[in-house]
């Protein structure tokens, strides 16, 4: 009997333990500016070309209500391809959409992903799973910043 409840609470431990890892996992985000591209390589799969060099690459990416997509896997990348960070169970939300005269201001103030066009700027909020430097994190920000104010 007391093996059993050794045993249940051993269980309770080691689902909690893995809960709370999900639950307080450290959300970062980062802004597509106006002259990102974006390259289709798959369905769901897209590469975002910011225009500092780094790739943003996401896989897993769905269209919800509104100016929100969600993405599964979020891989970031300096200018020469080394991976920077890493993340999971993301979320792509679209800018405001300009007014008639702003519009004409702007050149490339949107991207196209599948049919659906998505304005600029952008943001991706991510739970990161691994960061590899300290390099060129300075377009990540914490959490809860609000998106787009820094």
């Amino acid at each position: 009997m007391k093996t059993t409840k050794f045993l249940a609470m051993m269980v309770a431990i080691v689902l909690i333990t893995a809960w709370s890892h999900m639950v307080f996992a450290e959300e970062k985000s980062i802004t597509l500016p106006v002259g990102t591209k974006a390259e289709r390589l798959g369905p769901g799969h897209f590469k975002f070309k910011l225009p500092d060099g780094q790739t943003v690459e996401v896989k897993g990416y769905s269209k919800r209500s509104g100016a929100t997509a969600m993405i599964g896997d979020t891989g970031i990348f300096d200018r020469s391809g080394k991976p920077i960070a890493s993340g999971k169970q993301g979320s792509l939300k679209g800018g405001p959409k300009p007014t008639e005269d702003k519009h004409l201001k702007i050149s490339k103030g949107y991207i196209q992903i599948d049919d659906d066009i998505t304005w600029l700027p952008a943001t991706i909020t991510f739970q990161v799973v691994e960061m590899k430097s300290k390099q060129g994190l300075k377009g990540l920000s914490p959490q809860p910043d609000p998106p787009g104010k820094r």
